[in-house]
């Protein structure tokens, strides 16, 4: 190639080049433009929503919250989880869930030297049982009467 043949070849590749990126650049504000019109258009048909004063507060609660803690064991097929619970003296909310898998469960809650508190069947259907218990400190066993065991020892200490 003669040195005119290059210079016009590098000349052409320039201008070529120069226009791509003009029509690229043209192209893309093109774009840009035709999404403002667009969300010009959205805006207008819709309205932004009157602003109103602060979130409205919370209403006062009718029923107040429990004043006490709650201890859950579960039921598995091998026996109570957790095993042991020590808790303060003071009512609690002592849940039981059930996933035995057995058809019915007698459960009992009896004073480590002493008598029966509290016995109740817990059946398949009914997935869980809980009641408020407010238990002397002492030493207590959650246990069921056909796995004897399957026991949760229930330590109750003084405040």
């Amino acid at each position: 190639m003669s040195p005119k043949q290059t210079h016009l070849s590098i000349r052409t590749r320039l201008i070529v080049s120069i226009a791509t990126c003009t029509l690229a650049g043209l192209s893309g504000l093109a774009a840009a433009a035709h999404s403002w019109r667009a969300n010009a258009r959205i805006n207008k048909s819709f309205p932004a929503i009157a602003k109103t004063g602060p979130a409205p507060s919370v209403p006062e609660r009718r029923r107040p919250i429990a004043e006490f803690e709650s201890e859950l064991v579960t039921l598995t097929p091998h026996g109570f989880e957790p095993r042991e619970i020590t808790r303060p003296q003071g009512r609690f909310l002592l849940m039981v869930d059930n996933l035995s898998g057995l058809a019915t469960s007698n459960l009992q809650l009896n004073r480590k030297v002493g008598g029966r508190l509290r016995e109740f069947v817990m059946r398949r259907e009914d997935a869980n049982w809980s009641d408020v218990i407010d238990l002397p400190p002492g030493r207590y066993v959650l246990s069921d009467a056909d796995h004897p065991e399957w026991t949760c020892q229930v330590t109750i200490t003084a405040k």
